[in-house]
């Protein structure tokens, strides 16, 4: 009884706890104090973004740069200066593949911006998705008509599109943006230069490929009658193998007969005279037939090494002329990929500049110090002090931080001084 009312209470209790936890009714998101951080104003966005936005654009320290941007971000992530001043930072180290993130981010948040669809296609025409890099760089050729990087990929890309013997995919916005911005294309040097080379490497690339298959037409038809020469050795060696098989049974079968064959006596007549066989030239037929039955064999043998030798010559040649034709597909091979080494890709440039690709960041910089800064000379002396309190040389110390608190008394570095000597 007692276990039960026990366990009654138990429940009342944790029914009381679910009562005070249960969340109150849903209140209307305008209600929402205006202080939350989600809902700050845009203006205090910008302002609480702003230090770290001038960071991106001046500091010469690539890990400042890269510190600074992720602190925006953490602001407010869809700030379009912000990934675009990064996105150019970037641009200028040489480090495209880091500015395709802030660069993607901009084509959704900011879909104008002609410079961050160019590093789109340009990463995509690196990866060779042609047809990807065909929609981006289109874009930021509508936008940003007068980059020589992005004119030039627009044209070798629409060369791709107009001569390409496997016809593109292309999306209907992405013809329909060429048909509007083509004439004014045409009109700059570095798209029609970058489009002449395309279309003169496709036209090349179609003589080409015309060339080899007439080559590799000859070879293959060179290496068919080639096996069917050699196919025809063979056929003509079994046959006369099979010949042999058989003349040499039928010489073991005579020799078998000539063994059990003899000249004996049939009988004896009235006056008692024997009677001999009436073949008695039998044996002396099978001994002949015997040795003509080897002399066909031997003749035989000898027209199947002969027949064997020219075989072996059309192999030969069967095998040089396959050769020939896997060196042929193999030169077809490297001529059509030369094309592919035709394309060229550019990152966008920024202020007129193109920062060719690299492989890792400059070497990083420190902020520039002011050697008579006086923060900087007591901050110094103090490491100093603090290096000789470690060490356990006191006097040494508290001259060092003597002289600090006598001549940089209002610094950080003075009241730091200050109290390691009053702690003393």
């Amino acid at each position: 009884m007692n276990g039960r009312w026990i366990f009654v209470l138990a429940l009342a209790g944790w029914g009381a706890v679910l009562a005070e936890e249960r969340p109150g009714p849903l209140t209307d998101p305008g209600d929402a104090p205006a202080t939350a951080p989600a809902d700050k104003p845009k203006v205090d966005r910008e302002r609480l973004i702003a230090p770290h936005l001038r960071l991106v654009r001046e500091s010469e320290n690539y890990k400042e740069v890269m510190s600074a941007y992720a602190r925006g971000c953490a602001i407010d992530r869809h700030y379009a200066p912000l990934h675009d001043a990064y996105m150019r930072r970037m641009l200028k180290y040489g480090m495209p593949q880091i500015a395709l993130y802030p660069a993607r981010v901009l084509v959704n948040v900011d879909p104008q911006n002609g410079m961050a669809w160019g590093v789109v296609g340009y990463m995509h025409g690196k990866k060779e998705e042609l047809v990807e890099a065909f929609h981006a760089t289109i874009r930021a050729a509508q936008y940003e008509g007068e980059d020589p990087s992005i004119l030039h990929n627009a044209g070798q890309l629409v060369a791709w599109y107009e001569r390409s013997p496997d016809t593109p995919r292309v999306s209907d916005a992405a013809r329909r943006i060429l048909t509007v911005i083509r004439p004014s294309l045409a009109k700059q040097e570095a798209f029609t230069k970058s489009y002449t080379e395309m279309c003169e490497a496709y036209r090349v690339y179609s003589l080409t490929e015309s060339d080899y298959e007439i080559k590799v037409a000859a070879a293959e038809g060179a290496v068919q009658n080639a096996t069917a020469v050699a196919q025809g050795f063979d056929r003509t060696l079994r046959e006369i193998n099979d010949r042999v098989e058989l003349l040499e049974r039928e010489i073991d079968r005579l020799y078998r007969e000539l063994r059990y064959t003899y000249q004996y006596p049939r009988g004896v007549d009235a006056d008692g005279t024997f009677l001999f066989n009436p073949y008695p030239l039998y044996r002396s037929d099978l001994r002949r037939r015997i040795r003509e039955g080897e002399a066909n064999v031997d003749a035989l043998k000898l027209d199947g090494r002969e027949v064997r030798r020219k075989g072996e010559a059309a192999l030969e040649d069967l095998g040089k002329k396959k050769t020939a034709l896997d060196n042929l597909r193999k030169d077809s091979l490297r001529a059509m990929a030369r094309l592919d080494r035709q394309f060229r890709w550019d990152p966008p440039a920024v202020d007129g500049v193109v920062t060719p690709e690299r492989d890792r960041f400059p070497a990083a910089t420190r902020p520039v110090i002011d050697p008579n800064d006086v923060e900087t000379q007591a901050a110094q002396q103090l490491s100093l002090g603090q290096l000789y309190l470690r060490n356990g040389m006191h006097d040494r110390a508290t001259e060092i931080l003597e002289r600090i608190v006598a001549k940089f008394p209002k610094t950080k570095a003075g009241q730091e001084a200050a109290r390691l000597l009053k702690e003393k």
